[in-house]
């Protein structure tokens, strides 16, 4: 089951991004990274997913795990690459 933090909902609002599109990034999309955190907040590990072609639009979700659950923490529209 997929839960969002507030701030993941206020994004998707902003950014029009449907729980459709946040499924098909952690479903089908490609690992960028994954990392430890650092902060405390009690999350062990932060994933990153891209969802890229074929899909009409390329969005980055982070994610952590929520004991069984998958918690949403951020998300966004990947507009361009930067170098």
């Amino acid at each position: 089951m997929y839960k969002y933090s507030d701030h993941a909902r206020k994004r998707m609002a902003s950014r029009k991004i449907s729980e459709d599109d946040v499924k098909a990034a952690i479903e089908n999309g490609e690992l960028e990274f994954t990392k430890i955190d650092e902060k405390g907040r009690g999350m062990e590990y932060t994933h990153s997913i891209e969802l890229k072609d074929p899909f009409w639009r390329k969005i980055m979700v982070g994610w952590t795990y929520d004991k069984d659950d998958i918690l949403i923490l951020t998300l966004y529209e990947i507009k361009r690459k930067w170098s």
